[in-house]
């Protein structure tokens, strides 16, 4: 049993993304400073949540096939009575929002804390429904930038007082790099993508992307890994007569290795926040062609530091990123981007961050 007077964190499950491996950062910090930490999931523990409870930090897995049963606030109520804990951080996972925060009530009004950090819509979508009922119990959210904190005042009419701002960090252990001079213009080229094989991540219209461009460019194209979606994915570069050009690589964790690969970073998601893919993927002075959702208009500088994808048309797609590869970024322009992002995005900026908030919720850090 973890001492008391820690963190306990409310998940559904540990899965591989980015949110997860953000959070797996902070708790490895959090659980190497001493600092008492412990994980209840609603249903399996996860990949990510196996790989923690490895790393010496206690997991419980309540095994729950549906989170709208009451036993998941019984077990959780239960857990605060043994583990005694400072804070409740609740993943943004809209069943564990609603019970979290009911049970920090129920509790005594537990500091709760819960970060808006999974893709924008998805995130905010909860606040929509039930949840936004249970705002009030806990004011202390995370937030990624300003387009989220835009949609928590315009919808859900909350107060600056609700949030404190701490983006995601670049999580990978490599440093800024030089970028790669003359990037290829004969010749196979490598494009590639980071991303959970999830029905948000939209790689069919990636499949369908590469597609239209290898009628134009010989490439290769590898998706970085694993989920629901892989043999459906397989189907379909087959279908397209690409399957041959295509290779998935699963859940890797050579990442850096990887990118460092790549001639040139894709991301067609249907939404995303402050993806961490395309951190990595600049950090790694790799020209980027990615969606205008969440904070990517900013990462891009609207275009200025990579291409912007409007829209949901592949073919059109395609003809854009031929054309901005006719005279692609410089290895002077992409080292520069790679600095900028390694400097703004920095694991110690996040941790101290995060530490300070805790805290000041009552986290002996």
């Amino acid at each position: 049993m973890p001492k008391q007077g820690g963190m306990l964190v409310l998940a559904s499950t540990l899965a591989v993304g980015g949110g997860e491996r953000v959070l797996a950062h902070l708790l490895g910090e959090i659980h190497e400073r001493g600092i008492p930490v412990s994980l209840l999931l609603l249903k399996e523990a996860g990949p990510v949540g196996e790989e923690l409870a490895a790393a010496g930090i206690p997991v419980r897995a309540l095994g729950l096939a549906g989170t709208k049963s009451p036993r998941a606030l019984s077990s959780l109520l239960r857990a605060i009575r043994e583990d005694t804990p400072s804070v409740l951080y609740i993943q943004d996972h809209h069943d564990c929002l609603f019970w979290g925060r009911l049970a920090a009530a129920l509790a005594g009004f537990l500091p709760a804390l819960s970060p808006v950090h999974s893709s924008s819509l998805g995130a905010l979508r909860s606040f929509r429904l039930y949840n936004r009922l249970l705002l009030g119990l806990s004011p202390n959210l995370v937030t990624l930038g300003d387009w989220q904190e835009a949609a928590l005042r315009g919808r859900e009419s909350l107060t600056d007082g609700f949030w404190v701002r701490i983006p995601n960090p670049v999580t990978s252990a490599a440093g800024p790099v030089s970028g790669k001079a003359g990037r290829r213009k004969e010749g196979k080229w490598i494009l590639g993508t980071v991303a959970a094989l999830r029905p948000e991540k939209r790689q069919d219209r990636l499949l369908r992307l590469a597609a239209h461009m290898s009628l134009r460019l010989d490439l290769e194209l590898w998706l970085i890994g694993d989920g629901e979606l892989r043999e459906e994915l397989e189907r379909e570069a087959a279908r397209l007569g690409i399957a041959g050009r295509v290779r998935f690589l699963g859940r890797r964790e050579d990442v850096p290795a990887l990118l460092e690969e790549l001639d040139l970073f894709l991301l067609t998601s249907e939404e995303e926040a402050l993806p961490l893919s395309v951190l990595e993927a600049i950090q790694a002075g790799v020209p980027v062609a990615a969606c205008a959702k969440g904070a990517i208009p900013d990462l891009l500088a609207d275009g200025e530091r990579g291409l912007l994808l409007h829209g949901d048309d592949p073919e059109l797609w395609s003809r854009r990123i031929l054309d901005w590869l006719e005279k692609p970024p410089t290895a002077a322009e992409l080292s520069l981007w790679s600095r900028d992002v390694a400097e703004a995005y920095s694991l110690t900026r996040f941790s101290r961050s995060y530490l300070r908030l805790l805290e000041f919720l009552g986290l002996d850090a």
